[in-house]
């Protein structure tokens, strides 16, 4: 008879009984001030509002920097998606800009006017790492709507009641909109009718970014630290855990 070992069953079961909301690793960024998270195969993408704003390139488990670029507005940027491709998208308050830049480098290709502030992006895509995008969510708070923009043009899709203050992120296995809630801990998972569908709390105080990749939420919050949080499918309205901690963090 095979022998597991006792490390590999505690893994298992870890795996197992991980439920909506468990923190299972985290690290800290280089600035308090996380405007926006985006996640690709490789990399995952922070905006951080120092000035000049600027996207950092972390490894998205150990937090080991790739790289950085500044912004193309030096300043009031909120929201940060990415989609196949290599297309980082950042939202400017300031012009109600949405730029579609270089991942690795920045530069930008194109940009667009949302007719809005654009405080959240995500990609409303079919997979990970922004596959399938086919329209970006861009959520502004006053009033408090997520709109669904044509990628290439700009042009309103549809749009939708939300709550989004900060930014958002797509969940395609779920079909959720992540939200951290305004001026509270709570994320909240919303549809695209703008129904709370689920929700648990928030791993620390202040969560401002968020991002969606392989059943985990990426959510930056204002202790400078960002969490790498279960989400499974498909979740409920009343999830087995709220916040609880499965793993220390770093």
């Amino acid at each position: 008879m095979k022998v597991i070992p006792f490390l590999a069953l505690t893994l298992a079961a870890g795996t197992a009984f991980a439920a909506l909301g468990d923190v299972v690793s985290s690290f800290r960024s280089l600035s308090s001030e996380l405007r926006g998270l985006a996640r690709s195969d490789t990399a995952l993408f922070a905006l951080c509002y120092t000035s000049p704003n600027v996207v950092y390139r972390y490894h998205p488990v150990t937090g080991s920097i790739y790289g950085w670029w500044n912004t193309p507005r030096a300043i009031k940027n909120r929201g940060l998606a990415f989609s196949w491709g290599g297309h980082v998208w950042v939202g400017c308050f300031e012009n109600d800009l949405v730029y579609d830049c270089v991942a690795a480098t920045g530069s930008v290709r194109a940009s667009w006017s949302a007719g809005h502030d654009a405080y959240g992006i995500a990609p409303h895509c079919t997979g990970d790492a922004g596959r399938g995008t086919t329209a970006l969510f861009v959520a502004d708070s006053q009033p408090g709507y997520i709109w669904r923009h044509n990628p290439s043009t700009g042009s309103i899709l549809s749009s939708f009641r939300s709550g989004a203050h900060w930014d958002v992120a797509y969940d395609h296995r779920n079909r959720l909109i992540w939200v951290p809630a305004d001026y509270r801990d709570n994320i909240l998972g919303i549809n695209t009718s703008g129904s709370i569908v689920s929700s648990f709390e928030g791993p620390a105080d202040g969560p401002t970014g968020a991002a969606y990749y392989g059943e985990y939420l990426f959510i930056g919050c204002a202790n400078g630290y960002i969490y790498r949080v279960h989400c499974p499918g498909p979740v409920s309205a009343t999830p087995a855990s709220l916040g609880k901690v499965k793993a220390l963090c770093r």
